[in-house]
């Protein structure tokens, strides 16, 4: 279930009976309300009940429906358009729980309009019950700059106030939100540096699945940074974010299999960990890789393509890159036709790396 979706569901158990139901007869309101009560066990038994209150156009029924047809159901494809206009439809019919998802969705996008994300916050936090899950998106829109003038001492007491609110709850949102107030507190984002608070909500989101908060916690533990150090425990942290795809959770994984860090030195896996991030264009695993490539370390050498992809990663900006073919020069000039292959071959198979930030 998306993001949105689990906002507007977690808002919707927050309204209950509320006045926007009042276009709806008692029996009507009824219906509705079984409908939230079944929702999770009996998805399609909820939209037989609402599909007929969306039809009069009651705001909160259209946002419910619209929850309900934007995942896949027991007997029908997600159709995330329908939805979308079903959303749109909900806050025309004055609905502040549509407002909230909709606002949440631009919130997530850094190229949305947030500007009109503003507008439905002020919307979704004329419902009082509402504002404890305005926090978050709040929180992010202050955090970035998105819609506002940005203020990270601001959106960080937002996301405080979102978590605190939110206690128990586990969704996209609460581990969203608790990964980024552990990159506010272990960087100072107009906040005072807090490494064991950082730590603690780094923890929250990785047991929770996050994988760019499980290599936070893994770099933690390996350097004693808010936590008692610890490198087998950092190791299975930066390994559950690499094997999710996180670029830097990869980047790491491969470093401590090349240097033993909380495992056995596995030099064959630290190329392959290397090789993995390079394809998705890291400028960082191109050099790890590179240089491997120059050796036998951890399989056969390849000098021809370990020189190009240092290259490659000194034209994106990594400087260690650059020290490294300092110690080639020879070999630059004897291969060169081979790695302008390499290059060449690389370059058409997977492309350029990102430029190093």
């Amino acid at each position: 279930m998306k993001l949105a979706a689990l906002v507007t569901a977690s808002a919707l158990a927050l309204l209950g009976a509320a006045p926007a139901f009042a276009q709806l007869t008692d029996a009507e309101n009824a219906a509705f309300e079984r409908a939230l009560e079944i929702m999770g066990d009996d998805p399609a038994g909820a939209r037989k009940l609402i599909e007929p209150l969306a039809a009069k156009g009651d705001g909160e029924a259209l946002n419910f429906l619209a929850l309900l047809i934007a995942n896949d159901g027991p007997d029908w494809k997600a159709d995330p358009d329908r939805a979308r206009v079903l959303r749109e439809q909900a806050v025309a019919a004055g609905s502040e729980v549509a407002a909230l998802n909709i606002a949440t969705e631009l919130m997530m996008d850094s190229e949305a309009d947030h500007g009109r994300a503003i507008e439905l916050l002020k919307m979704a936090d004329t419902e009082e019950q509402l504002k404890v899950v305005t926090a978050y998106p709040w929180g992010r829109a202050y955090l970035f700059g998105w819609g506002v003038e940005g203020d990270m001492a601001k959106g960080v007491a937002y996301l405080d106030a979102y978590v605190e609110g939110r206690a128990g709850r586990v969704d996209d949102a609460t581990v969203d939100a608790n990964f980024l107030l552990g990159r506010a507190y272990r960087n100072g984002w107009d906040v005072e540096v807090d490494a064991s608070r950082a730590y603690r909500h780094f923890l929250f989101a990785a047991e929770n699945g996050d994988p760019r908060a499980q290599w936070n916690v893994g770099m933690m533990l390996l350097q004693g940074e808010g936590v008692a150090k610890d490198e087998e425990a950092a190791y299975r942290y930066v390994k559950m974010s690499a094997e999710a795809g996180h670029i830097d959770g990869m980047i790491s994984h491969a470093v401590m299999l090349a240097l033993g860090e909380g495992v056995e030195v596995d030099a064959a896996g630290a190329r392959e960990w290397y090789g993995a991030a390079a394809e998705l264009g890291s400028a960082h695993a191109m050099r790890g890789l590179g240089g491997m490539l120059l050796s036998e370390e951890g399989g056969e050498p390849a000098p021809a393509l370990g020189i190009a992809l240092l290259e490659l990663a000194e034209e994106a900006g990594d400087p260690i890159a650059t020290q490294i073919l300092g110690f080639v020069e020879d070999a630059r000039e004897e291969l060169r036709a081979e790695i302008d292959a390499a290059r060449a071959d690389w370059l058409a198979a997977v492309g350029p790396p990102d430029p190093v930030e």
